[in-house]
């Protein structure tokens, strides 16, 4: 049994009710839960607090947790003793070269906007409008200014980007087709959050914007700019971390 599991069902608590105490969904939750997704320590900062626990129980449990019941079926990944020998232009290095992962992290200084889930067909998500955590600032972005990071919710643009990533948000670089992007769309009542999704920008003019998705993949109807709020862009990975 994973510990996330555990802690969770002693805590007494259902994947979705976890789920919505920590702002992602039930499948990211089921993810986690089965090796699917990584729990990182980013993860297990932002989910242990609703289980009762510290971050570092649950990433390092109690050595004895892996022999109470369980009916986890999901087999461990491959080492690398099991895995087909095939051509690669991927170089990895050998196990024993420790990567300091801590070198990746900037200070935790970028603002952290809380998302609900959204699925009335208006968007993918809303935004509450709160501060909720402040996220590392990777050495990409050390002197941007403005920048925010929000959780995905839902699965439009998988794989690119799945369910509970933080995304990392830059209000003023202005973006280019392909680009993916954060769109708020204007609320119902003035001055509450309105509708917001993720999406790749295919093109915008005419006080329209053209956006498409991944899962059903298609172009989705234009939407005016007159509606919108804010059209920002979705830093990509490699230049958050300088490359």
């Amino acid at each position: 049994m994973s510990a996330l599991r555990h802690f969770r069902s002693k805590a007494g608590l259902s994947q979705a009710a976890l789920a919505s105490a920590a702002g992602t969904s039930q499948p990211q939750i089921k993810r986690l839960e089965t090796g699917e997704r990584t729990l990182t320590k980013d993860w297990a900062e932002r989910l242990a607090p609703h289980i009762g626990i510290d971050a570092r129980t649950l990433l390092f449990p109690p050595a004895d947790l892996a022999n109470e019941g369980g009916d986890d079926s999901t087999p461990p990944p491959p080492g690398r003793s099991q895995m087909p020998d095939i051509a690669s232009n991927v170089i990895v290095p050998p196990e024993a070269e420790h990567v300091d992962t801590g070198a990746f992290k900037g200070p935790r200084n970028v603002p952290v906007y809380g998302t609900g889930s959204g699925g009335d067909g208006k968007g993918d998500f809303t935004l509450n409008g709160q501060i909720i955590d402040h996220a590392p600032r990777p050495p990409g972005i050390t002197n941007r200014k403005d920048v925010y990071v929000v959780y995905l919710v839902g699965d439009s643009v998988s794989p690119k980007y799945e369910d509970g990533d933080p995304l990392y948000i830059d209000p003023h670089r202005r973006p280019q087709p392909r680009d993916y992007v954060f769109v708020e769309k204007r609320g119902e009542v003035e001055g509450e959050p309105g509708p917001a999704l993720v999406k790749r920008l295919v093109k915008r003019g005419g006080g329209k914007l053209y956006l498409e998705q991944h899962i059903d993949p298609k172009e989705l109807p234009p939407i005016d700019e007159a509606d919108v709020v804010r059209v920002h862009r979705v830093i990509p990975w490699p230049e958050l971390i300088g490359i």
